[in-house]
């Protein structure tokens, strides 16, 4: 064979296997766009998100960075509600070519909007597991699709706060004042994370504003549950709050039927008492950080009176009914502290501070026999070895005239503290 056979030879080898090569794309891309069209049709027209799904999967086999099929299983996952694999997807196709995958979702009835909530319900996911940094990653994705959203924002900054980079969360919280000054949940985050960072001077705004704003709700709730009668009762309104809370559903229709005059109860009621305790819960819980505030500022006399109106909208809560005994306690109001201590050690039977605190009211208060009981039969029982309980033992018996008690008490305490020696 000639040399110019040869290259003949060899220049149509070459030719076949680019013809080869041709053919073989061409068949694949035939296939991708067969898996393509299948989930184009299960996606829009039939509304079958598993069966677009798998299309879109198959066709991604042959061709992994296929930016169609990446959008389409990206809105397939969300319309099965798997968040994360959804967010995956559309973080492939932004990869595999950011403007593709933005004009796709533009042609979109409101496109952006629609097919963020993969990015931000799966951060939502994420920061329920407490992984922030995950969380922050799949949020900043709004910058990409453009959004301007309050939600993104107050979760941003909810994030941020728990991985304790206060200022960034506060700048995020700053944008939802923006675009809603009145929020009070937002007002109430802010100053929690200025409280956090030991602002207490800078939070107590925020911590009116939110105030201000939850008792509009409270009250416009309460003259819905209370419109049969001349206004919110307060200790009505507690027990409405209690019997929420734990689940007391029976008495609380009672309650609804026979006192506040709803012939429903509970059937029409419901809603109106939930989002109640939940206003309820809203106010105490920032009356509580208001008056941690003060005290933290050594302002304790303002403290108690925001204490006692934390454990007013907050009657379970086990922090605001000990702070508002203790706070009182302080202050030598020990009769006013009793009925918060008394609450606290019924919701809280274990607490050995709140009985000893209750038991120097009962002492103070010249209550000297349920002072005894609280002492010998609650504190000494949670903690044998307590020497300030003894030595207040010995003075309630010698107060009562019992001599020998005291003594007794009095010895006991000695030979503690010899041991504690």
């Amino acid at each position: 064979m000639t040399l110019w056979e040869r290259r003949v030879q060899g220049g149509d080898m070459r030719r076949a296997l680019l013809v080869l090569a041709l053919l073989t794309v061409c068949a694949l891309h035939a296939d991708v766009f067969k898996f393509l069209n299948t989930a184009r049709i299960a996606y829009f027209n039939e509304k079958d998100y598993g069966r677009a799904r798998k299309s879109c999967l198959e066709g991604l086999e042959i061709e992994p960075g296929y930016v169609e099929l990446l959008v389409l299983l990206g809105g397939s996952e969300m319309g099965l509600g798997n968040w994360a694999a959804s967010a995956d997807a559309f973080v492939r196709a932004f990869a595999a070519d950011t403007a593709k995958t933005l004009d796709w979702i533009d042609r979109q009835t409101e496109g952006r909007k629609y097919y963020f909530q993969a990015f931000y319900f799966h951060a939502r996911e994420l920061f329920e597991k407490g992984e922030f940094d995950e969380a922050l990653r799949y949020l900043s994705h709004d910058t990409v699709f453009g959004i301007d959203d309050i939600n993104v924002y107050v979760l941003r900054g909810a994030s941020l706060y728990k991985l304790e980079r206060f200022d960034e969360a506060n700048n995020e919280y700053l944008k939802v004042l923006d675009l809603d000054p009145q929020n009070p949940d937002v007002n109430f985050l802010i100053a929690k994370s200025l409280f956090d960072n030991g602002d207490y001077d800078g939070c107590l705004t925020y911590f009116t504003t939110a105030i201000d704003y939850y008792m509009i709700s409270y009250q416009r709730l309460g003259r819905m549950l209370f419109q049969n009668l001349l206004e919110i009762d307060s200790l009505l309104a507690q027990k409405i709050v209690i019997l929420w809370l734990n689940g007391e559903m029976a008495e609380l229709d009672r309650v609804l039927i026979d006192t506040l005059g709803f012939r429903e109860g509970l059937a029409v009621q419901g809603t109106n008492v939930e989002q109640f305790a939940k206003a309820s819960a809203d106010l105490g819980r920032s009356y509580y950080y208001y008056s941690m505030a003060h005290h933290n500022l050594k302002a304790d006399t303002v403290a108690l009176t925001y204490m006692l109106q934390s454990a007013k909208y907050q009657p379970t809560d086990l922090d605001a009914l000990y702070f508002a005994g203790e706070m009182s306690v302080r202050l030598g109001r020990y009769r006013e502290a009793v009925p918060y201590l008394e609450r606290l050690t019924r919701l809280s039977p274990e607490d050995k501070y709140a009985w000893f605190y209750l038991g120097v009211c009962y002492t103070e208060i010249k209550e000297y026999s349920k002072a005894i009981d609280v002492y010998e039969n609650r504190v000494l029982k949670l903690d044998p070895g307590d020497i300030d309980v003894m030595n207040n033992l010995a003075y309630v018996y010698r107060e009562k005239g019992d001599s020998e008690k005291a003594l007794q008490w009095l010895i006991r305490a000695e030979e503690q503290q010899k041991k504690q020696k």
